[in-house]
């Protein structure tokens, strides 16, 4: 019922614009792969490569063994979920789930038994008889997602399905999306821009910058070791630093600029005295202390389980036209609450934090997954 999905070398133009550039790659069979990057970076653009609604000028798209570029969309066998649900306002939830049974020619009793394991899978099966304008957005995309996946394509592809609904049904679905995704098993390709929403419910997440990939990962890897900076400020939030290297015997130190050291065992063996780095530390790996980075309390933001503190630190620090510079403090783990103006001194977690080259393109931890 699904396959395996090579992307390999495709380049995407319109006119003299390039925006898919040489792109590579593997989503296994069964899989639920989000495609994740900011608005106008080639996400959709890609997905409708897959779909067959757009062309391809280099490179092959391949269905296990079976290169797709020529096969027309309709003979693509794949399920399409759009973030404007698209279901057909004059049709019942039921007829809308067995339209695309009825246009396959399917009997009468295998498609009323397809829809009505459909419908018990989305949890809709007690509105089967109700019109679209009778159901909450959440619901309607349930009925899109039963529709897409009841004809049994070789893959489903979701493009920004969730962008619609509000806070508390995108949470909900999500987690409905991925919870049916398993129990089908069926290949998924998912662009989103949302990377809370991508870090949910993803297997694997590629970033998509500007048509090329900067990575491909599990969640948890991409947030915890971006490959770049653009990806650690694009994942969740990153504090970035100006710092260098020491080495002193067989040790390796980090040194910020305001003197603060620290030294880390996960840099590999060829950096260099005085080579300049990066600092990426995320909100929540700063630690207080008595001394560390000193930084003066600009903001705080109570946020229910966490603090957030915006903070100013002395100049040359922290590298330049960052927007905020953050500490998240977890409400549950300490007695201290700091206030706007406190002057605090803030280590950091030398096991979490990351260490960018000077031009930000590579990370220097070993165990990063890169591309």
């Amino acid at each position: 019922m699904s396959v395996n999905i090579s992307i390999e070398n495709v380049v995407k133009k319109y006119g003299s614009n390039t925006v898919i550039h040489n792109l590579t790659l593997n989503i296994s069979d069964g899989e639920l792969f989000t495609l994740l990057g900011p608005s106008g970076c080639g996400k959709t653009t890609l997905l409708r490569m897959i779909a067959g609604f757009n062309s391809i000028e280099e490179g092959t798209i391949k269905f296990d063994d079976r290169v797709i570029n020529d096969i027309p969309a309709n003979k693509r066998n794949i399920g399409m979920v759009f973030q404007n649900y698209a279901v057909f306002p004059h049709m019942t939830v039921k007829e809308n789930v067995e339209y695309g049974l009825k246009v396959r020619k399917l009997s009468k009793s295998e498609i009323d038994k397809r829809v009505n394991e459909m419908l018990k899978l989305v949890k809709m099966q007690e509105f089967k008889d109700r019109f679209p304008e009778m159901l909450s957005g959440g619901q309607q995309q349930r009925v899109a997602l039963a529709r897409a996946i009841v004809i049994r394509p070789d893959v489903l592809l979701m493009d920004e399905p969730l962008s619609n609904l509000d806070a508390k049904l995108r949470i909900e679905m999500r987690s409905a999306i991925r919870d049916i995704q398993k129990e089908v098993g069926i290949t998924t390709v998912y662009v989103t821009h949302d990377q809370e929403e991508a870090l949910a419910i993803s297997d694997r997440i590629a970033v998509i910058k500007e048509g090329t990939v900067q990575q491909v990962d599990r969640p948890y890897n991409i947030y915890a070791r971006p490959e770049n900076v653009f990806v650690a400020t694009f994942i969740g939030h990153s504090n970035l630093f100006n710092g260098n290297i020491l080495l002193k015997g067989d040790k390796k130190l980090i040194q910020f600029s305001s003197g603060y050291k620290i030294e880390l065992n996960n840099l590999p063996p060829d950096v260099s005295e005085g080579q300049r780095v990066i600092v990426g530390v995320r909100p929540e790996e700063f630690i207080p202390a008595d001394d560390g980075l000193k930084a003066k309390i600009k903001k705080r933001v109570f946020l229910g389980r966490y603090i957030e503190y915006e903070l100013l630190f002395p100049e040359g620090i922290a590298l330049p036209n960052q927007p905020t510079l953050k500490f998240s403090q977890d409400v549950g783990k300490t007695n201290i609450i700091f206030n706007e103006g406190d002057v605090i001194c803030l280590k950091v977690n030398e096991e979490k934090i990351n260490i960018f080259t000077e031009n930000g393109m590579h990370n220097l931890v070993k165990d990063v997954m890169p591309v």
